[in-house]
């Protein structure tokens, strides 16, 4: 039966989840700016059990390569208890031109009393990811005003999105007001620096010309910055 839970653990220790985390992050983000020795990230466990934490980086695929080290990598955190954890930049060459962006990962398992891995038990494992971005120096203008570098285009019955700044443009929402209601779009998609989201309107729509496109960015706070265009 030890082989069989170990077994379990590793098998469901990568997959995501979000419900009842004892085990969290300070902060929705996490912005690397160039130049910076490292960074220091804060977890806090705010349950009165202990936890296993595992954390790494990837670059969007599990197996993806990150130029950055994470340490600890392994750590168990004790009830209502904190662990810094130091993230650095390896040196590996990006993008001087535009934000890239990575996702940090914390997964955390309860930690097992003595004895209780000869028993039958179910364990869960609950991932969080947060998204990186490493920000470089050269970048011009500010990050706060992405939303004054949102482009829209109608392509027939399409809409295109297009993110004309050096920053990410995270889109909490992007909704068509018509007749004061509003009709979902997409929600929570990211568009890259220089590039495009095209998205098609429900069939209700017959004519985009007139409308109001109201979009829902998300800061580097988590605060919500929404714009408004007419179409």
């Amino acid at each position: 039966m030890r082989l069989i839970l170990r077994l379990f653990v590793l098998l469901i220790f990568g997959f995501t989840g979000h419900a009842n985390a004892g085990v969290i992050l300070t902060g929705t983000r996490i912005i690397y700016p160039e130049g910076a020795k490292d960074k220091t990230l804060q977890l806090t466990n705010q349950e009165s059990q202990s936890y296993i934490v595992q954390v790494q980086i990837d670059n969007g695929t599990p197996e993806g390569f990150a130029p950055f080290i994470v340490t600890p990598p392994v750590f168990r955190m004790e009830p209502h208890s904190g662990q810094s954890v130091r993230l650095t930049y390896s040196g590996e060459p990006l993008p001087g031109d535009r934000e890239s962006v990575f996702y940090f990962n914390f997964s955390q398992l309860p930690s097992l009393k003595a004895g209780t891995m000869q028993q039958n038990k179910l364990i869960f494992a609950i991932t969080n990811r947060v998204k990186v971005f490493y920000r470089p120096a050269s970048l011009s203008g500010h990050p706060e005003k992405t939303s004054e570098h949102i482009h829209l285009s109608m392509e027939g019955k399409q809409i295109r999105i297009v993110n004309q700044s050096e920053y990410h443009a995270s889109v909490r929402r992007a909704t068509l007001v018509r007749n004061g209601k509003d009709i979902r779009l997409a929600e929570g998609v990211m568009i890259s620096p220089k590039s495009g989201l095209v998205v098609t309107p429900s069939s209700e729509i017959t004519s985009l010309r007139g409308l109001l496109l109201r979009l829902v960015l998300v800061n580097d706070y988590g605060v919500d910055i929404v714009t408004e265009r007419r179409l």
